[in-house]
C-alpha cells in the first residue's frame, strides 16, 4: 500500500490502486487544477485555461499583406543560411529590392533592365523627372518614372534605336555600366586601370564600351566573377540573379556610398503562453504519430500550488484495475504489452519535458496510465517513474 501511494510532486497526489479513493479527475480538481483529463479540443476551448488555441503558435507574416520591408527570413523561398542572406535583408529593409506580390523574393530569378533602373531610382529617393523618354516605355510600365529619371541623368542611354528594352534580362556588363553611371552621377570617380578585372577569367568576352565600368565594379567589390570549378568567371554576357544584384546593391550603397546599414530586426519574442501553445501542439503531434490519440489518450493542463502550468497525459485502459492486474499476473503477452506501453509513456514524458525546456516553456510533463475505474496503473514525470508498474500491479 505504501509503495503505491506515490505523489506527482508538486502537481497532484494519485490514488492507491487498492484504495476506494475518488476518481482521478476529482483528485486533480481537489488540489486546484484548472483541468483534469480532457480532450485536446476541450483543453484548448476551455475559458478557464491559459491556452486558447494552437493557431497563434506560428506567427509567420501574411504573404499578401503588401508589407514592403522584410528580412530574409520573411521570404518563404529564401534560406537565412545562404550566401545572399545579409544582402537580401539589407536591400529589403531599405526598400531597394522588394519581394513579389505573392510574398516571395525569387533569389535565383534573373533581373531585368527595368528592375535594375527601378532599384537605382529607389536609391535616389524616387525623384520625379521628365525626359524625352524611350519609344518602348509607356506610363503603364512599373519602371516608367525610373526610366525617365535615369535617362535625364545619364544613368541609362538605351539602345541606338531609341528603345530601352525594360523587359529584357540585363547582362552583367550592362549592369556594370548602369551601376557605374549611377555612381558617376552621384559624384564618384569611376575610373579604373582594370588590373583586377584582367585577373578574372572571361574579361576578354566583354564589349569594349563596358570594360571601364566592369573594371570599376571589380575594383569596388561589386563584382568578383561567378564561382566555377575552374575558378572565378566574369561572364559579362550572362544574366544576373536577383540575389546577386542584392549583394551588388548592398556593397554599392553601404561600402561605396557609405550609407549606414538598416537597424537589425529585433529577435522575435514569444510570450510564455505562446511557448506553451507551441510545445502543446508538438505534444499532440507526438501522440498522434504514436497512435496514443486513437487509444483514447487525453491531455489536461494542471496548475500546481505555485501557480505554474504542467501538462498531464492520461491514457485510460479499457478494463477495470482488477482485470488489468489479473492479466498482468497471468499472461506473459499482456504483461509485456503493458510494460511496453508504460515505457512509451515514460519516454514521451521525458522527451516532451526536454522539448519544453529547450523551447523555453519550462513545463513539467506528467504521464499516467489508468484503468477504466480510475485506478492508477503507471505514472511518470519528465521521464522518471513515479508509480512503478510492478508495485502498482502488486
Amino acid at each position: 500500500m505504501a509503495a503505491s501511494l506515490v505523489c506527482f510532486t508538486p502537481a497532484v497526489a494519485l490514488a492507491s490502486p487498492e484504495s476506494d479513493a475518488e476518481a482521478l479527475g476529482s483528485q486533480l480538481e481537489s488540489v486546484g487544477s484548472v483541468s483534469a483529463a480532457m480532450s485536446l479540443d476541450d483543453a484548448l476551448s476551455g475559458s478557464e485555461l491559459l491556452l486558447d488555441s494552437i493557431s497563434g503558435v506560428d506567427s509567420s507574416s501574411d504573404l499578401n499583406s503588401g508589407i514592403e520591408l522584410q528580412s530574409v527570413r520573411d521570404f518563404p523561398d529564401c534560406n537565412p543560411n545562404e550566401w545572399y542572406a545579409s544582402a537580401v535583408t539589407y536591400v529589403s529593409n531599405k526598400g531597394l529590392i522588394t519581394g513579389y506580390d505573392n510574398g516571395t523574393f525569387g533569389p535565383y530569378d534573373n533581373i531585368t533592365r527595368g528592375q535594375l533602373v527601378t532599384i537605382l531610382w529607389r536609391m535616389e529617393g524616387k525623384p520625379i523627372s521628365s525626359s524625352a523618354g524611350f519609344s518602348d516605355v509607356s506610363s503603364s510600365d512599373f519602371y516608367y518614372s525610373a526610366a525617365l529619371w535615369a535617362q535625364k541623368n545619364g544613368v541609362i542611354k538605351g539602345y541606338g534605336d531609341g528603345t530601352f528594352g525594360g523587359e529584357r534580362l540585363i547582362t552583367r556588363q550592362e549592369a556594370a555600366v548602369m551601376l557605374a553611371n549611377y555612381a558617376s552621377f552621384k559624384g564618384y570617380d569611376t575610373a579604373s586601370d582594370k588590373t583586377a578585372l584582367k585577373n578574372i577569367s572571361g574579361w576578354r568576352e566583354a564589349d569594349s564600351w563596358a570594360l571601364d565600368s566592369l573594371g570599376w565594379c571589380v575594383d569596388q567589390g561589386l563584382m568578383s566573377g561567378k564561382d566555377t570549378p575552374s575558378g572565378a568567371y566574369l561572364d559579362p554576357m550572362g544574366s544576373t540573379w536577383r540575389a546577386a544584384m542584392a549583394k551588388m546593391i548592398m556593397v554599392l550603397d553601404r561600402d561605396v556610398f557609405g550609407n549606414p546599414e538598416p537597424a537589425p530586426d529585433p529577435e522575435p519574442t514569444e510570450s510564455q503562453e505562446q511557448k506553451e501553445q507551441r510545445v502543446l501542439a508538438s505534444f499532440q503531434g507526438q501522440l498522434d504519430r504514436s497512435g496514443m490519440s486513437a487509444s483514447g489518450a487525453r491531455i489536461g493542463i494542471v496548475t500546481n500550488e505555485a501557480g505554474e502550468h504542467e501538462y498531464f497525459l492520461l491514457l485510460p485502459l479499457n478494463g477495470t484495475f482488477s482485470t488489468i492486474r489479473y492479466g498482468y499476473r497471468n499472461s506473459f503477452d499482456f504483461r509485456s504489452s503493458l510494460v511496453s506501453l508504460s515505457e512509451s509513456v515514460r519516454e514521451l514524458s521525458g522527451s516532451m519535458y526536454k522539448i519544453s525546456v529547450q523551447e523555453g516553456a519550462n513545463l513539467s510533463v506528467i504521464g499516467c496510465i489508468s484503468s477504466s475505474d480510475n485506478k492508477v496503473v503507471y505514472g511518470a514525470e519528465n521521464g522518471s517513474t513515479t508509480v512503478p508498474l510492478s508495485y502498482t500491479m502488486r
